[in-house]
């Protein structure tokens, strides 16, 4: 049972690694969307 657990660790942490390795690698391409600029609906208010 603790070699199981320990075997499924390990696992996890070289899986990990590989992630981060591949990541840095092949990095993800940047989001480019264009930023709307939103003004208070302050028209919509009763004065």
């Amino acid at each position: 049972m603790r070699t199981t657990l320990l075997i499924v660790v390990l696992l996890g942490i070289v899986l990990a690694a590989v992630g981060l390795v591949a990541l840095g690698i092949f990095p993800p391409a940047p989001h480019t969307a264009a930023v709307e600029k939103v003004l208070p609906a302050d028209h919509l208010a009763p004065h």
